[in-house]
């Protein structure tokens, strides 16, 4: 029996990455134990219950966790974010015997902040080059890297991280069939991060869904200034998956937003958007704005409608609407074809475990 460390620093709740917890089922899947590195409680019953063992790192120093990775030993550590790299950068160089991945998931670009005093500046700055370092040096010790398309992995080498074995796998779900048994509700669904830093450029126009029903469903808690007279609902809650998978399923159409071009990792967001894929894996047809990547996906593959902003949501909700039967049938079709998680990662997973596999059976072979 094979083991994976899946290390989880990042501290975003299991329910809300799509790639994490399909990434259990999938190791699980191919006869690997897995063990999860996590800062706190994870309260998720079923990744507790799959995991062969939960580590709480919310107290451990960097080389406390080190040393805990080196007694497991384990086949496999698979790390998504800066938060992973930077505590186990020097693993892949210690640890001969274990095969190291970086499955990216948050391009790490420097923090954006206003009215920084210049030593504050400074100070981000150095932290955020000694943080970037240990990621690339982490990068260059993996057997390979993991990016969500073409796009993604432009940007991720523009911050320095790049390697000669890299895999494109959709931040997807698994294709949902399951009929939910919930009252239709009108009008457009929004759900996902509730800010500003996301919602920016929505919020400048917002004046412009007059005449047009929105619910934003978010956990943030951030206010939003929204104009008095709109039909527009906000509801934060907090959800699990299962819960936020049939709260999303009683709206036809669902709104997919991002903000500007100040965050390279949002604003180019891709294939890695999880909020895209969920609707789409129930076949629900999305509204998108004009950001690179997913909106060329979106008009490609005839997934819904493309807008550049505000004033043309009404006529890309009539054409939807005119042909909505067109683009269920159409998103069900090509979201098996193309975004299926199970079939859009099953080479690279089958490449992971049969890499590990042959090495654990040398070793028990001395």
């Amino acid at each position: 029996m094979l083991t994976t460390v899946l290390m989880c620093q990042q501290g975003i709740p299991f329910r809300v990455s799509p790639a994490r917890t399909q990434m259990m089922e999938e190791f699980i899947k191919r006869n690997s134990e897995v063990v999860i590195f996590f800062p706190g409680h994870i309260v998720d019953e079923t990744v507790r219950s799959k995991a062969r063992k939960l580590v709480n790192t919310k107290r451990m120093q960097k080389e406390e966790i080190r040393r805990e990775i080196k007694r497991l030993n384990p086949d496999v550590v698979i790390c998504f974010t800066e938060e992973d790299t930077k505590v186990c950068f020097p693993l892949p160089y210690q640890m001969k015997g274990t095969y190291f991945y970086y499955y990216n998931l948050e391009i790490y670009v420097k923090s954006i902040k206003e009215k920084q005093s210049r030593d504050s500046q400074v100070t981000i700055k150095l932290d955020y080059l000694q943080n970037k370092l240990k990621e690339a040096l982490y990068v260059k010790g993996c057997s390979a890297l993991v990016i969500q398309d073409e796009l993604r992995k432009k940007v991720l080498k523009k911050y320095w991280i790049s390697h000669p074995c890299t895999w494109l796998i959709p931040n997807s779900y698994y294709q949902n069939r399951n009929k939910y048994d919930m009252p239709h509700k009108d009008g457009l669904i929004y759900s996902g991060t509730v800010t500003p830093d996301v919602l920016g450029s929505f919020l400048e126009h917002v004046k412009c869904l007059d005449g047009i029903e929105l619910t934003l469903s978010g956990w943030n808690r951030a206010k939003l200034k929204i104009p008095e007279g709109l039909n527009i609902k906000i509801i934060r809650q907090n959800l699990s998956q299962e819960e936020y998978t049939k709260f999303v399923s009683a709206y036809d159409i669902a709104l997919v937003w991002y903000t500007g071009q100040d965050d390279d990792n949002v604003y180019n967001i891709g294939l890695a958007s999880g909020k895209f894929f969920k609707h789409l894996s129930l076949g629900q047809p999305v509204i998108v704005n004009n950001v690179p990547g997913l909106a060329d996906e979106v008009s490609r593959n005839k997934l819904g409608i493309v807008i550049n902003d505000l004033s043309e949501l009404q006529d890309a909700v009539r054409t939807i609407r005119g042909n909505y039967e067109f683009y269920v049938k159409n998103i069900k079709r090509v979201y098996w074809e193309k975004y299926d998680y199970g079939k859009a990662s099953k080479k690279f997973f089958d490449a992971v475990v049969h890499k590990a596999q042959i090495a654990a059976d040398r070793r028990m072979s001395k």
